[in-house]
């Protein structure tokens, strides 16, 4: 995450109409077709035909909600998540190692790239569906992209437990589900694990430091759509980012400039789930991975996002596995799958 709501209003509008050189159209899609693992041989259930996609209620948010508490559990006791380091690279390997349980296909989107502290190794997990042995899920266009950033801010002693493991861990868990009960719905999805969201500095600016992750990947979807080739011969028809979504006191407050259609499926949703107490709007726009899937990949996004601005936990020690709640993580499962059940 970054620096506060303020900071990001200062950069949001400024890069709208952007021109972005050709030179970072010549991006090489190679790591993404060839690191990918093996799949996996599990036989997903069917999904019925002919009924309205529903993804699941309030029981199964619950339920997934204790695996993704459970995950975010797993991924903190790997230590931080800065850039280039031990903890990073495994909890990148547990993510892909749960997701390939379950009939994911992961490929690390690998790039180097220059910020304030100098040249950093950066790496992006991508994942597909394709639960049976052969399968090369990179040939087929996706509907959705469901997506959450791994890396942690460089700060002395901060884990990020809700900044943003819980996001990552609820993304692990939301693709078992899908696997085992809406393996049509999983086909239709991406899903993404960005590094390098938060900046290297004190302060985010627009390529300029942090969201090197989201950004390398937004130029690669415009690349393969500009060119009509695989992986992405068009554009993903949406995109959701989850990004502190299970701190005890949940308020999600999704971004004022969020693309028409997700904020009006956003809204119906609030009211069907009779929680608008804890999902709200902000006043204005600002900066997250949402941001360069909409102004670089468009790809209307919407960002469901915890409001932190008056938070003292924010960026220090105290975001840890005592700010994480189930019954929040919950919530923001439901409101996940309700938004998806009306988009694919």
């Amino acid at each position: 995450m970054i620096e506060s709501l303020s900071t990001r209003a200062r950069f949001s509008f400024q890069f709208k109409a952007m021109f972005i050189p050709a030179r970072f159209l010549a991006l090489s899609l190679l790591s993404l077709l060839l690191c990918g693992c093996k799949d996996s041989s599990s036989s997903p259930q069917s999904v019925s035909q002919g009924v309205p996609l529903q993804l699941g209620g309030k029981e199964i948010a619950d339920r997934i909600a204790r695996k993704a508490y459970s995950h975010t559990e797993t991924i903190l006791s790997f230590g931080h998540r800065q850039p280039e380091s031990a903890g990073l690279d495994q909890s990148r390997a547990y993510v892909i190692a749960e997701l390939k349980k379950h009939g994911w296909t992961s490929v690390e989107q690998k790039f180097k790239k220059m910020t304030p502290k100098g040249e950093i190794q950066f790496s992006n997990v991508i994942a597909r569906y394709a639960p049976n042995p052969g399968q090369n899920p990179w040939g087929r266009s996706v509907t959705g992209v469901l997506a959450a950033h791994i890396d942690s801010k460089i700060l002395p002693n901060f884990l990020g437990a809700d900044d943003a493991a819980s996001s990552v861990a609820t993304i692990v868990a939301l693709a078992e589900h899908l696997h085992k009960n809406h393996p049509t719905a999983a086909k239709q999805l991406e899903l993404v694990f960005f590094d390098g969201e938060e900046a290297v500095g004190p302060n985010m600016a627009f390529q300029v430091d942090g969201l090197y992750g989201s950004i390398h990947y937004s130029r690669a979807v415009q690349s393969s759509v500009a060119q009509a080739i695989s992986p992405y011969k068009k554009a993903p028809q949406f995109g959701i980012v989850l990004d502190m979504i299970g701190h005890k006191n949940l308020t999600i407050k999704i971004p004022s400039d969020t693309p028409k259609k997700l904020a009006r499926s956003y809204d119906a949703a609030r009211s069907k789930l009779e929680l608008k107490n804890h999902f709200g709007k902000s006043s204005g726009s600002f900066l997250d991975d949402h941001y360069p899937m909409i102004v670089i990949a468009d790809i209307p996004t919407i960002d469901l996002i915890g409001d932190f601005s008056a938070n003292k936990w924010w960026h220090t020690s105290a975001d840890n596995m005592d700010l994480i709640s189930k019954k929040s993580l919950s919530m923001s499962i439901h409101m996940t799958l309700e938004i998806l059940s009306n988009h694919l």
